[in-house]
């Protein structure tokens, strides 16, 4: 077992664990309208939250503008439906952005939503370097596992990359990309390759931000990572241990790092959906509880609870409440936040660690045999492992088997008690003329420019997500013309 704070820092980034800081409470919130979702926001900031964590509609993050006809149906159903800057304005009104956290769960748009992030700040009166937060901006996985993106794969690499970029040289506050094994697992992938399809991902990620002059150093201490916990809670908190010490190994051995915070894996951890039923909701709680848990003992630095009703909607207040009181109860009335390492010394845990690392190098040296993970993903043999064991998840069991397999009418009521509806309908969107703009995002995208500048003056203009977007299309065109011929 290692110490807390010291390298391979399996045990906890920090000497004093929890006890000196305690884990960002982050419940991730997106509903339909801005002004809805600034309504969850000031009610969980009022309850006690840490960390603001934004979740997009369908036609948001993939470019679409709410009156598009691809985005009938679609509109505010997973999330808040954003057009353009005055909509995120919307949902930040009133949030003093240089005093809270953000987490952005955008991936193939987060280009755009940066932009619009700096915009608003601007014009509410905040210095865009004092923001703080985080985006997910993680194209391999998407390709991988989630499937919503909107140019090719290089394409959209690329411009995942000038996020990267451009956060490390004007937005010192900003993690500008959240490395993902979470949605691979919630994909089918078991711990390990939960673990090793975020680690190889790190490769491609670094090795294209050194291609561009950049060094390790100063790009792997701007990397944060994502992934999620089940319900063996043990071996999960040992996941986290592996998943810690690897990264570290790997980038002083591989990468030849040696500033500690460039060798420190930063997580947000949340609870997986694919864990909840939507039978017997209430059990629900449990099961997010435990993972919460895993989480806590396993050294996490952000955590998301899920609801017990996100098996079947949008959670309502009365949920988020519950997933919100389920974190501050397990900092503030339970001893797990006393001790640095609660877990060092067992035995059992070691245990796990050893047998999860030897699977996690097991499935790394498969990947890098195969050409690395961008490899692995073109030729479909990464997502065929990953569907092969989704098969062997039996995924909850307990309430789900009964002969009457749906919610009772009181547990109907209780789940729709508080909720938001959602329409999916379209909504109008007012266009801006802004031409030159968007021919100087056109013209830098074909370039291979960094796009930021250009996205931003766009969005200052008002363009609204659709608009933006095929302005930088035509580099994905040029890509595919490329490829073919």
């Amino acid at each position: 077992m290692g110490i807390p704070g010291e390298f391979p820092y399996d045990a906890g980034l920090h000497p004093g664990g929890y006890s000196t800081r305690l884990w960002t409470m982050r419940q991730l919130a997106g509903l339909r309208s801005a002004e809805s979702t600034n309504e969850r926001f000031t009610y969980l900031l009022g309850m006690g939250e840490t960390g603001l964590s934004l979740a997009f509609d369908l036609p948001t993050q993939l470019g679409l503008d709410p009156d598009d006809p691809a985005a009938d149906g679609e509109v505010g159903r997973t999330g808040v439906s954003i057009a353009t800057v005055d909509d995120l304005g919307t949902v930040f009104a009133g949030i003093p952005l240089d005093q809270v956290s953000v987490s952005f769960t955008i991936n193939a748009t987060a280009p755009m939503l940066l932009a619009m992030w700096i915009v608003v700040a601007e014009e509410s009166g905040v210095d865009p370097a004092a923001l703080r937060g985080t985006l997910q901006n993680e194209m391999l996985k998407e390709f991988l596992a989630r499937k919503a993106f909107i140019y090719d794969l290089d394409t959209s690499v690329r411009y995942a990359l000038d996020v990267v970029e451009y956060c490390m040289s004007s937005l010192p506050g900003v993690n500008p990309i959240s490395i993902s094994g979470g949605h691979a697992r919630e994909a089918g992938a078991d711990a390990a390759l939960e673990v090793a399809c975020a680690l190889a991902s790190v490769d491609a990620y670094l090795g294209g931000m050194v291609d561009r002059g950049h060094t390790p150093e100063a790009v792997a201490s701007r990397f944060s990572f994502i992934f999620g916990t089940d319900m063996e809670l043990l071996k999960e908190a040992a996941k986290l241990r592996v998943a810690r010490r690897r990264y570290a190994e790997r980038m002083r051995d591989r990468w030849g790092v040696a500033e500690p915070r460039a060798m420190k894996l930063r997580v947000q951890v949340n609870t997986f959906g694919s864990a909840l039923a939507y039978q017997e909701p209430l059990n629900n709680i449990v099961r997010a509880t435990v993972q919460a848990i895993a989480a806590v003992l396993g050294g996490t630095q952000s955590l998301h609870v899920c609801s017990f009703d996100e098996a079947v909607q949008t959670p309502g207040p009365l949920g988020a409440r519950i997933a919100l009181r389920t974190q501050q109860i397990l900092a503030h009335e339970t001893d797990l936040a006393r001790y640095a390492d609660p877990l060092g010394g067992s035995h059992v845990v070691e245990g796990l660690v050893d047998e999860v690392g030897k699977e996690v190098d097991g499935w790394l040296q498969r990947i890098e045999d195969r050409g690395g993970i961008a490899a692995c993903i073109r030729s479909g043999w990464l997502e065929g492992e990953i569907e092969e064991l989704a098969f062997q998840d039996p995924g909850p069991t307990v309430g789900v088997l009964d002969p009457a397999p749906s919610p009772s009418a009181s547990e109907r009521q209780l789940l729709l008690a508080e909720s938001h509806t959602t329409t999916g309908g379209r909504r109008d969107v007012v266009r801006a003329s802004c031409p030159a703009e968007l021919d100087r995002l056109r013209a830098d995208a074909l370039s291979g420019n960094n796009v930021l500048p250009a996205l931003i003056e766009a969005v200052r203009a008002r363009a609204t997500i659709g608009q933006l977007c095929a302005a930088m299309r035509p580099a994905a065109d040029d890509q595919q013309a490329a490829l073919t011929s």
